[in-house]
């Protein structure tokens, strides 16, 4: 089994050749918030996995991205980096957690960058890519309340390619960010979630970020500038490659949620 994972950890590995980390600077952050990322895997067991994701907040500029991402990301840079990615794939599938390793989702987000109202969203896949779009979500407030993780919530929904959200905010955190691109509130979204339950995100922490950053990742040298519909259809193809080999290697099902760029969030994006 560890030849057969091999085999396909490396298709993934491939993908970080070109690598820098030369991490850009947007400003210091006052915040660090963490969410759970939640994601349905199989309607008909409805299970779901869930991955920690990070968001640092600035006075102006945001990020957001998966913790175990950066983690990957951060061995892949090192000397020997694939390899390394590599057998710690192995030893946490061997530990029965190579969803831990693998992160839900892939790409890094920057809001308001490179300017106030866009959003820059960046991936390692084919080298290196990102596309930058203006994001103004149609907000409608509703009169319902409720606490979570101690703060007063107010309730928000939006249409947004393809799904109806429900957010929760609070005015006691007055930042107009929240998880992936749920953007636009007037306070800190707390809790989110898609009417169909397949997609969630749950505040866990908040605190102050003094001494770090707001950072614009770089790890590789170059971002090639591509469209959304591009860089999805690429991953599908990656995303079927992998599936292809896993069935060859008598690995099915085991990779099924590693590129969830190909089952996105977004229902406009048709394979």
């Amino acid at each position: 089994m560890k030849s057969k994972l091999f085999i396909a950890l490396m298709l993934l590995a491939s993908a970080g050749a070109v690598l820098a980390q030369n991490h850009i600077v947007l400003e210091p952050a006052v915040l660090e918030c963490r969410y759970l990322d939640l994601r349905m895997e199989d309607t008909l067991s409805r299970y779901m996995t869930a991955d920690t994701m990070i968001l640092h907040v600035g006075r102006q500029a945001a990020a957001f991205f998966s913790k175990d991402r950066v983690t990957a990301d951060s061995v892949l840079c090192t000397p020997n980096g694939s390899i390394k990615w590599i057998n710690l794939g192995v030893q946490y599938n061997k530990e029965g957690r190579l969803q831990d390793w693998l992160s839900n989702d892939v790409q890094y987000y920057y809001w308001n960058y490179p300017e106030p109202g866009l959003m820059t969203v960046r991936s390692g896949f084919d080298g290196g890519v990102e596309y930058v779009e203006a994001l103004s979500l149609p907000w409608a407030f509703r009169d319902s309340v409720k606490t979570v993780l101690g703060y007063e919530c107010h309730l928000a929904e939006t249409e947004f390619r393809g799904r109806r959200w429900s957010a929760w905010y609070t005015l006691e955190v007055p930042v107009s960010v929240g998880p992936w691109k749920l953007q636009g509130l007037p306070g800190l979204v707390c809790e989110a979630y898609d009417d169909k339950g397949h997609y969630g995100y749950q505040l866990v922490s908040v605190a102050s970020a003094e001494g770090q950053a707001v950072l614009l990742h770089a790890w590789k040298k170059e971002y090639k500038q591509r469209t959304r519909e591009e860089i999805f259809q690429a991953s599908v193809r990656q995303d079927e490659l992998l599936q292809e080999n896993a069935r060859q290697n008598g690995m099915s099902g085991m990779l099924g949620g590693v590129n969830h760029m190909a089952k996105p969030k977004e229902l406009d994006l048709k394979r």
